[in-house]
């Protein structure tokens, strides 16, 4: 019986290295690794504003914005208090401003960032951040809650916020704190 066999046998496909396939997964694997140090360096952001809120570092809450901002301040419309604190405000300088004029009579603030999303889009990031700020003077005290939505854009200076909606769902203690004394 004759062989008609060859030694020599066709590459098995699956075996041979797929360069595309490794290319694309170094690809995804770099841009997961950007977007995780993005995500950090928007958390660091928005930490560090209110951080300036707290300790009253206004160089520091305006220097989170870009200088054209625009920060809208928006209360559920059953909190009748709203009217008096909604508004749109342009610039980081005059946000900064703006809380440096609205703290001044207080004894203490603290403002706690809650849970928060932050996804990607080819203009940018958008984060939306809870919030809980609590506001004293004396004895008294304002507490409000709410969210923070964020549209963020890369500067040569890192991220900055360009656009900031606060949202107010609930508050308790009386906004008269923020009446000098």
């Amino acid at each position: 019986m004759s062989d008609t066999s060859t030694s020599e046998q066709a590459p098995d496909l699956d075996q041979a290295p797929d360069h595309d396939h490794d290319q694309d997964h170094d690809q995804a694997r770099d841009l997961d690794q950007a977007r995780d140090r993005d995500r950090d360096a928007i958390r660091d952001l928005l930490t560090a504003y209110v951080f300036g809120l707290d300790r009253r570092d206004f160089a520091r809450v305006a220097a989170v914005f870009t200088e054209n901002a625009e920060v809208r301040n928006v209360f559920d419309a059953y909190l009748p208090e709203g009217e008096a604190f909604s508004g749109l405000t342009v610039g980081g300088g005059v946000v900064a401003e703006g809380a440096r004029q609205l703290f001044a009579g207080l004894d203490a603030t603290q403002h706690l960032l809650g849970a928060q999303e932050v996804t990607f889009a080819d203009t940018g990031a958008h984060a939306a951040t809870q919030i809980v700020a609590h506001h004293h003077r004396g004895g008294e005290y304002y507490h409000t809650g709410g969210s923070y939505e964020d549209d963020l854009v890369r500067t040569p200076d890192g991220w900055r916020i360009s656009r900031r909606t606060l949202r107010i769902t609930w508050t308790t203690g009386s906004p008269d704190v923020f009446s000098a004394a």
